[in-house]
């Protein structure tokens, strides 16, 4: 590859840039080109040692890219003594934000959890009030087969209640996803970073 095969590469790599930041990577690598030939390389060989112009061109994208990013996070020191002295005001509107959506979500799991409590719960007592009908035997056998069905049909609430649970958790899954995506779609969309 000849100097100008070279240059006409790096120059089609450095596309996305400006034309006056193209204009002094073409000429410094020209000069670079220039100053290996001075010292007796021939131009291949100095084409060979500046290496191939589209890692050259990635490169120099990469770090513009870097550079532009860094600058458009930094803050200016009249934007940081704003940020404090308003901290008060935009800290207490943070803090509220905040806990209107962690009421959200409370208010997104508070079915689930009722169910699934009712479900443990009801599976508890349903176990126990079996195991509690033979000893009401003694009482009267109509008082041990009503106490043995009604910790039947609480066992089948529960386990109801159990399958409720566990449906109701999926969709609600799927809900705080979606809630919690609007919200982080909320921050990015104003340009702001969490």
């Amino acid at each position: 590859m000849n100097k100008q095969e070279f240059l006409y590469q790096l120059e089609e790599g450095l596309i996305r840039l400006e034309e006056s930041e193209k204009n002094q990577f073409i000429l410094y690598y020209d000069e670079l080109i220039e100053d290996y030939l001075e010292d007796g390389a021939s131009e291949a060989e100095a084409v060979s040692k500046l290496g191939k112009p589209s890692r050259i061109a990635s490169k120099i994208l990469e770090e513009a890219f870097e550079e532009r990013s860094f600058q458009k996070k930094k803050r200016s020191p009249l934007m940081v003594v704003l940020l404090i002295i308003g901290f008060p005001l935009w800290g207490s509107i943070l803090l509220t934000a905040i806990l209107l959506i962690l009421s959200a979500y409370i208010i997104i799991w508070c079915l689930p959890f009722t169910t699934g409590m009712f479900a443990v719960l009801g599976l508890g007592a349903s176990i126990f009030s079996v195991c509690a009908s033979f000893f009401a035997i003694q009482d009267g056998v109509y008082i041990a087969v009503t106490q043995m069905g009604i910790s039947i049909f609480v066992l089948g609430l529960a386990l109801l209640s159990g399958l409720a649970t566990l449906n109701l958790a999926n969709h609600f899954i799927k809900a705080s996803k979606r809630f919690s995506g609007k919200i982080v779609g909320l921050f990015e969309g104003r340009g702001l970073s969490l």
